[in-house]
């Protein structure tokens, strides 16, 4: 471990937040230049009825395994951040041996629903029999996912955003260079499901190693590791007991296991807008329209990516500042709502302006109809950037519950302005209701923030 891992507080905290940040856009740009152009090919290939069904498999898969997905990565960061600055090695072992069992769980759980589910659901999508096959093969690939939640949790907490970043180009990078042969040889629909699960799977398997190879750098081998000083000698003595991490039980940690809970409910609630509103469009308007709504939502992830990466980065630091009683708190939650605002309103601006001409440039004038409903999505994606910084400050101040009931709300909303603006405005209908839910949780989360003790002035936020 570097020195830097050693003494996290050396840097600057916005500074090594920017340093964190900057690993994974880099990751996650490549990544969705690779996913764009995947979309564009497979969408020039297949059409807009058949590219809405992969898209369909994909959402399928991915609503499965969400549902079923515990933030484990959350967890090891929130309750991991102490003992590791506190050198509990042994306490830490048991962590992230709780929060992989609770991995390992809910992949086994996830691919079993997905595979027993595909049969009944498919017909409901106006799946035909071949159709349900491929949808009951891919959801096979939820099973590489196990231990996915450990490793990158593992790697978020020894600052190792590099690897993070890494990870993210190789499954678009593997999906790319297969969508660009099937392309070339016009490959059937089978070919192009196949080399996006085998993507997935690179990926997966990828995260995983390096995760564990990190585990057992940074805490494995170091807990049999003992100093020279008697105290030293006499705390590893008292850690006996606890040292066997295969014994510990989810029981024991009664704040986390509340965290976990939490946590999955609030997963729960983000895939609405990614995912179930494909299926609920698929099902309201034809998979033509959700393929519309998938490619809308592949070039709004030019912000909704950003969102999610900014809660991995920050939500380190702000635990750890919170714990120390730092003034940085603050300081890293505001700015860096404000810089992801800005940067939103461009996109934003763009699309509005440049948005139809893109689509018919990049893919076809079949998916001009996307366009105003980009617009709005890239609105949405605006406000979800400057709510990722206030969200993970709640979190790190114990927030969690309020900030599940907030987007319960949110979700209530979304959902009854999806379907009544898509039944009555179609496809637009979608970005409304993206929209007039994604305004509430920011403007929320910003006065729970603000009511807190920590106080900042203007002067350090500009």
């Amino acid at each position: 471990m570097s020195k830097a891992d050693n003494n996290p507080t050396e840097q600057s905290p916005m500074h090594r937040v920017m340093g964190n940040f900057g690993f994974l856009v880099k990751g996650r740009g490549v990544a969705a230049v690779m996913l764009f152009a995947v979309a564009t090919l497979m969408a020039r290939s297949l059409g807009p009825i058949e590219f809405g069904m992969v898209v369909l498999f994909q959402t399928y898969a991915l609503l499965i395994r969400g549902l079923v997905n515990f933030q484990v990565f959350d967890a090891i960061v929130r309750y991991g951040v102490p003992a590791h600055d506190n050198q509990d090695t042994s306490l830490l072992k048991q962590i992230i041996y709780v929060c992989w069992r609770v991995d390992l769980i809910a992949s086994i759980v996830s691919t079993t629903i997905a595979v027993l589910l595909a049969p009944l659901i498919g017909p409901y999508l106006d799946m035909d029999s071949k159709h349900v096959f491929l949808l009951t093969a891919y959801s096979f690939v939820l099973i590489a996912s196990t231990g996915n939640g450990t490793a990158r949790g593992v790697l978020r907490l020894f600052d190792k955003f590099g690897i993070i970043g890494k990870q993210m180009t190789i499954g678009p990078a593997v999906r790319f260079l297969g969508v660009v042969i099937a392309w070339w040889f016009d490959a059937p629909l089978s070919v192009f499901v196949a080399i996006l699960a085998f993507g997935s799977v690179c990926e997966d398997l990828y995260l995983n190693w390096y995760g564990w190879r990190e585990y057992k750098q940074g805490i494995a081998m170091k807990s049999g590791c003992t100093g020279d000083s008697e105290e030293t000698s006499e705390h590893n003595r008292q850690q006996n007991r606890m040292n066997n991490h295969k014994q510990a039980k989810l029981s024991n940690f009664p704040k986390m296991r509340h965290f976990l809970w939490v946590s999955y409910w609030q997963s729960n609630i983000d895939l609405i807008p990614k995912h179930l509103s494909i299926i609920l469009a698929g099902s309201l308007l034809g998979s033509a329209a959700a393929g519309l709504l998938r490619l809308a939502r592949q070039f709004s992830s030019l912000l909704s990516n950003p969102a999610v990466l900014i809660r991995q980065v920050v939500f380190l630091d702000l635990t750890r500042s919170w714990q120390q009683g730092s003034n940085a708190f603050k300081v890293i939650t505001y700015r860096t709502a404000l810089l992801g605002g800005a940067f939103g309103l461009l996109f934003v601006a763009a699309s509005y302006f440049f948005g139809a001409a893109l689509l018919s440039t990049l893919v076809s004038d079949a998916f001009i109809a996307a366009a105003p409903v980009l617009t709005l999505l890239l609105l949405a994606a605006t406000f979800d950037l400057v709510a990722s910084p206030l969200r993970s400050a709640c979190y790190a101040i114990g927030r969690a519950s309020t900030v599940l009931r907030l987007y319960i709300f949110s979700a209530l909303i979304y959902l009854t302005t999806f379907v009544l603006f898509s039944t009555y405005l179609g496809l637009i209908g979608a970005g409304i209701a993206a929209c007039a839910a994604a305004v509430l949780p920011p403007v929320a989360m910003f006065f729970i923030v603000k009511k807190t003790k920590n106080s900042v002035s203007v002067e350090d936020i500009i």
